[in-house]
């Protein structure tokens, strides 16, 4: 049988192309060649722990070693496939659509399923490589006796069904969506909805006495991969090979749908569109513009930093990401309201350590993609030949992402508020609360945008941040589960997960027995990833010429006067010019 022009049915030139592309850089040999190093040195990390003060090491000491060992890497793959395979994927054709490249694709005689499915399995095929150089480390574990064969392989059909549904997702949101971080906010949409669904709902008919029904536990992948050791005996082989084929099948339908989307979504750019006339869609504009409640707060001034000013007032979020973002502040403000009333701590500790955690990712992503979206459409080059410092435009994008930090501390101060005990632990709980968000929020920012800058595609460079923040956040929590106990030290130490940072200071301020004991180390986490920021964003500055090509007479770290002193006897500063072009 054979597709258009004769050739045979397959994944076609696209993909032949963009796999070749990406297997001849470096960064992926090192991203896998890293990832097993790193699962190589924590073992190492917990098999210290685990056997110090041991004067003989038993088969039981063995087995639970492995045991803890699985689970904290099945815990951090699983999370990582979950957010990095979407970030890889996001940007697949609307980048192409903004550089106009997709409608050549569409003039030549490629098919839709050759353009469509090439780049789905080209951006696939690597996170499989992924989870399947993990597969080495893993059966190593099984000669301790603790990490039964068949829930190894479980745990990655699992991974694998999670890898492609969330592949298919960001690929159908990057053909609708405007913007890559636009197509990743709607695929973590459906994420959260899909997995905080089962607590959510339990906790809702628990609370209010309704019986709202629930999913089945079988649709949680976490519960499926930690089921054999968690919940022995209540999973078999017929859940896990039904969660394969049913997300495969989802992933299938899914990228069938973007093939037959593709030319009536991709005709529409450059060309009118249908919806509302001119007038009704300037009149609608200008209700929404009045009803924004950001509108009269006090911004920046053009004067103080040009950049700042820019990103202040440009890209104003298409209704897409406006309502993500809306389900996002709606669902965390009624579980915040929802924590308060019932007065319920343990409910309240679920609410901060989930939305901390959440809006932290969302405010990474979209530091990275603030700068990498514009490197990649070119707009970047414009704004580098202009007679702005480096310093300038680097500060102005970091300030850009960072407005929105401190928002991310309103409601995880008002639930400690609200549910602490009496006198001045509250007020000192939210105190500690805000430092310790923003601080995470200053180091999330400094991370995504030092990734827009060292990396030059953006699907890496927002793969690189989402990474680093899921090796930070879960990664972190259950390498010091399975070293540490939570006496003295362990409590203090794990606190530096943003995940748990805020579950410490919950549980600090509104359990009544309590005492503060780990307050300190929460504030000092605090402080450390605001210095976290400061070095990231130095090394920025140290490395924005360099990475994009920008020659700037004099130092940005210097004053007018310093720049004059300087600029004295040499040529005008040059903007925009690459390497070799001399």
């Amino acid at each position: 049988m054979g597709g258009r022009g004769g050739r045979p049915l397959g994944l076609g030139p696209v993909f032949a192309y963009e796999w070749i592309t990406s297997t001849r850089r470096w960064q992926g040999y090192a991203l896998r060649s890293s990832f097993v190093l790193a699962l190589l040195v924590a073992l190492t990390v917990v098999w210290r722990g685990r056997m110090r003060g041991l004067d003989e090491t038993s088969l039981r000491d063995l087995a639970r070693l492995g045991e803890s060992f699985y689970l904290g890497v099945t815990g951090t793959q699983l999370t990582l496939v979950l957010l990095a395979a979407p970030a890889a994927t996001a940007g697949a054709i609307c980048l192409d659509r903004a550089r106009g490249t997709l409608a050549h694709l569409l003039v030549t005689d490629l098919t839709d399923r050759e353009i469509v499915l090439g780049k789905l399995a080209a951006r696939l095929v690597p996170v499989l490589g992924l989870v399947g150089g993990t597969l080495p480390v893993l059966a190593i574990l099984t000669l301790m006796g603790g990490v039964d064969p068949d829930a190894l392989l479980a745990a990655t059909a699992v991974t694998l069904g999670v890898a492609a549904l969330g592949c298919g997702l960001a690929l159908a949101f990057s053909l609708w969506a405007g913007k890559t971080h636009e197509a990743l906010l709607g695929t973590y949409a459906v994420w959260g909805l899909w997995l905080l669904a089962v607590p959510i709902l339990t906790r809702l008919n628990g609370v209010t006495g309704l019986s709202l029904p629930v999913p089945p536990r079988e649709s949680d992948p976490f519960y499926l991969a930690f089921a054999p050791y968690w919940y022995p005996g209540r999973v078999g082989w017929n859940e896990y090979l039904g969660f394969l084929g049913a997300t495969w099948a989802a992933s299938a339908l899914i990228a069938a749908a973007a093939v037959v989307r593709l030319r009536p979504v991709a005709l529409r750019d450059g060309g009118p569109r249908p919806g509302l006339s001119p007038r009704v869609a300037r009149r609608a504009a200008e209700l929404a513009r009045a009803l924004d409640p950001t509108r009269r707060l006090p911004g920046p001034s053009l004067d103080g930093n040009p950049v700042f000013w820019r990103e202040w007032h440009r890209n104003r979020p298409s209704p897409w990401a406006r309502a993500v973002v809306g389900g996002y502040v709606m669902l965390a403000a009624a579980f915040s309201v929802l924590a308060v009333a019932s007065g319920s701590w343990m409910l309240a500790v679920f609410v901060n350590g989930l939305q901390v955690s959440v809006g932290l990712l969302i405010l990474g992503v979209t530091a990275s993609t603030s700068l990498a979206e514009e490197r990649v459409r070119g707009s970047l080059d414009v704004l580098m030949t202009t007679p702005m410092t480096t310093r300038q435009i680097v500060f102005g994008k970091w300030l850009g992402s960072f407005r929105a930090a401190p928002l991310l501390a309103v409601l995880p101060c008002a639930v400690v508020l609200g549910c602490g005990r009496g006198g001045a632990w509250r007020w000192a709980g939210a105190a500690l609360m805000a430092v310790y968000v923003v601080g995470c929020g200053a180091a999330v920012t400094s991370l995504g945008l030092a990734s827009a800058t060292w990396c030059p595609r953006l699907g890496r460079a927002v793969g690189l941040t989402v990474a680093a923040y899921v090796l930070v956040t879960v990664g972190w929590l259950f390498l010091v589960i399975a070293t540490m106990s939570p006496e003295p030290y362990g409590i203090s130490v794990i606190s530096a997960s943003p995940f748990y940072g805020p579950v410490a200071v919950t549980v600090e301020s509104c359990r009544p027995t309590e005492r503060g004991s780990h307050s300190l180390a929460v504030f000092l986490w605090g402080v450390a990833y605001a210095a976290v920021a400061a070095v990231l964003l130095a090394s920025t500055l140290a490395g924005f010429n360099t990475c994009l090509g920008r020659v700037e007479t004099g130092l940005a770290w210097y004053g007018r006067r310093g720049r004059r002193r300087l600029n004295r006897g040499r040529v005008e500063p040059v903007a925009g010019l690459k390497y070799g072009e001399w």
